[in-house]
């Protein structure tokens, strides 16, 4: 009966001079059913303890978690797209969870989390993350590596707690923040990197053989319309013919806007010899140069919007324009009534 009446403390005191004396008596113990359970209070008392102690050394009571990214592009392109909320659509993971029209209430949603830039820096903006369970501010920094390339770092933390259950949960929270962040600026670096996909546009550089043009010009009280237009291309095409030259190219296209109520229209013709010209008639003589160039299709805020998007691309690369910009007329608008088939090329001529 003395395995069924054994008792722990009287074997503790016994045993006490000896240097392993826990560790024997427990695995002294002799395995009946009482004794086992013993053994297994004490081991599950112990791995506790351990389990503790680990939690308190190995895991802070403030979690700082943060993603860094290099991205090939300029500095003025990622503030663009990161500080406006209005151009997260284009590149943001997510959805939008409200369709507010104003872009600081916009809020996008990630995978269980709403994130919003709540202040902008130069080169930096604070964002939020949120769910029902926790709200966090964040810091997003911008910096310029070399000229083509930038650095972001995105970081935050978990709110401070002592207690260790809290602490294990903050870890786990802190972890898929982070992959979050990992997530979204993978995106944002993708989208960036693409400048087809930034300008909307594929720009490209070539060098202009046309030397030789000439040109008219009119003035009406709004944008131009299609017979405007091509009355001042008949009339160049006329006094080409005339002058026993030919077209070497599209016609060309500037319009500038002078005020609500003017805007003058140049039109051009690239021809093969130097024309003397008329009271109306201009020549333009120039040497091969550089330009900027993309091609679109659509009507004439798709070709506007082109041009604006290159006239981007040029200060944000500190780019020098040379020139005024022009619309190459690939398509005849004037036998085309569907401007969604219109085909334009624009051009910037740059240094």
């Amino acid at each position: 009966m003395f395995l069924d009446t054994i008792n722990l403390n009287e074997c503790i005191t016994k045993t006490i001079s000896n240097r392993n004396s826990l560790l024997n008596c427990f695995f002294s113990i002799p395995c009946t059913k009482k004794n086992i359970m013993k053994r297994l209070l004490l081991s599950i008392i112990v791995l506790s303890l351990i389990f503790l102690i680990g939690i308190y050394w190995f895991i802070p009571g403030t979690i700082s978690f943060s993603k860094v990214v290099i991205i090939q592009t300029k500095m003025p392109v990622a503030n663009r797209f990161l500080l406006d909320k209005n151009q997260w659509g284009q590149w943001f993971p997510g959805t939008l969870e409200n369709n507010s029209t104003t872009p600081d209430d916009k809020i996008y949603m990630y995978n269980g989390y709403d994130y919003s830039i709540q202040k902008k820096m130069m080169n930096a903006a604070g964002a939020s993350i949120s769910n029902k369970q926790i709200s966090l501010n964040s810091l997003i920094t911008m910096i310029s590596i070399n000229s083509d390339s930038i650095g972001i770092e995105w970081k935050s933390e978990m709110p401070e707690t002592a207690n260790p259950v809290y602490k294990i949960k903050n870890y786990l929270t802190a972890k898929k923040l982070q992959n979050n962040m990992a997530d979204i600026l993978s995106h944002l670096k993708l989208f960036l990197e693409q400048k087809d996909k930034v300008y909307g546009i594929h720009l490209h550089e070539i060098i202009s053989k046309d030397s030789t043009l000439i040109a008219t010009k009119c003035v009406t009280k709004t944008y131009p319309a299609t017979t405007d237009i091509y009355h001042l291309i008949s009339v160049l095409k006329k006094y080409i013919i005339s002058q026993g030259a030919k077209e070497n190219n599209f016609p060309m296209l500037h319009v500038n806007k002078i005020n609500d109520t003017t805007f003058e229209s140049m039109v051009a013709i690239p021809v093969n010899k130097a024309l003397r010209g008329n009271d109306s008639i201009f020549i333009k003589r120039f040497v091969p140069w550089k330009v900027l160039t993309a091609e679109v299709k659509g009507g004439t805020y798709t070709v506007n919007k082109a041009l604006r998007q290159m006239a981007i691309y040029v200060t944000d690369y500190h780019r020098e324009a040379m020139a005024i910009p022009f619309q190459s007329l690939v398509t005849d608008r004037s036998k085309q009534p569907d401007t969604l088939q219109w085909i334009t090329r624009v051009y910037t001529p740059v240094k």
